[in-house]
């Protein structure tokens, strides 16, 4: 299984395939090398590096993706072909059964919340309004209400004086490393989403518009506050919390931090193939119990 996201980004650095390894060369002298059966994504820090198109193929193939940055901001994907493995899924998930959808959506949503409580009181907020509301019986959860509920408590927490997440704030260092963090974790669920035979272009709740990707948006939904917590950790461990750093750190998070299934455990980049596929159950059988996501502890 596919296990490894790899960043490059030194200027001048070349990708090349050999032998069903990936070669990275820089001033012909050669850097390392990796088995591209075992990348599950690239991500190209800069545009500064250039990739053969026997390697692109190769990668797609391998059913990875390839993250494309400017400066550390995500601004694309290269993505393998959709598929279809159950026709019900496609299907069913086409339809747009609103009593499906609804259900599955309520689902995440809650799931997104109870996960943003368990990082506000990993990181030692006490009181936290968001538990009182997911305990709350009868109704459905606010979800703008417990979005800034959140915030206000997060960034005072993780020791920046904010209560609000303003994705756009170029001179905000906390919001340029989540809007990292966030843009390689949408490149998983969307690749996730593509090997489970769903449709990314239908989605459960964000409607479909110009240049979007609805399904990766509900999908990615319960697994922010893992990137939340990531970088509260991420701050506590390095005195200067570096874009370069955190780049590196966040691909380790995903590849050691393990999450509870049941019995046993699991990586939660694998987590996130798993709750597709789960998804993918839920449209074929209609049974929105189907669904599975990762609780953070």
């Amino acid at each position: 299984m596919s296990y490894h996201i790899l960043h490059i980004g030194d200027f001048g650095c070349k990708l090349t395939k050999e032998r069903g390894l990936l070669v990275c060369r820089k001033d012909s002298a050669l850097v390392g090398k990796i088995a591209i059966e075992d990348l599950r994504a690239v991500v190209l820090t800069s545009q500064a590096v250039s990739i053969s198109g026997s390697a692109i193929s190769a990668i797609v193939e391998n059913d990875a993706v390839i993250v494309h940055c400017l400066n550390y901001k995500p601004l694309g994907l290269t993505i393998p072909n959709m598929r279809t493995y159950d026709a019900r899924v496609v299907l069913n998930q086409a339809a747009g059964n609103k009593n499906l959808n609804d259900a599955i959506w309520s689902r995440l949503l809650r799931a997104k919340v109870k996960n943003g409580a368990a990082c506000l009181k990993n990181m030692g907020v006490k009181n936290c309004r968001l538990s009182a509301m997911l305990n709350r019986r009868g109704g459905e959860l606010n979800e703008a209400w417990c979005a800034r509920e959140y915030w206000r408590e997060y960034f005072p927490a993780l020791g920046f004086y904010s209560d609000k997440r303003d994705a756009q704030d170029k001179s905000s260092k906390p919001n340029v490393l989540l809007n990292y963090g966030y843009g390689v974790l949408g490149a998983l669920v969307h690749r996730s989403i593509i090997v489970s035979g769903l449709n990314y272009l239908l989605g459960v709740n964000h409607k479909t518009y110009y240049k979007n990707t609805p399904l990766v948006y509900d999908m990615i939904e319960p697994f922010r506050a893992f990137v939340d917590y990531a970088l509260y950790n991420f701050t506590r461990e390095c005195a200067r919390a570096e874009i370069r750093a955190w780049a590196v750190y966040f691909g380790k998070f995903l590849r050691d931090m393990r999450v509870r299934k049941g019995a046993n455990t699991l990586k939660l980049m694998d987590s996130i193939d798993v709750a597709c596929i789960s998804l993918a159950n839920a449209y074929r059988d209609k049974k929105a119990q189907n669904l599975w996501v990762p609780e953070l502890e």
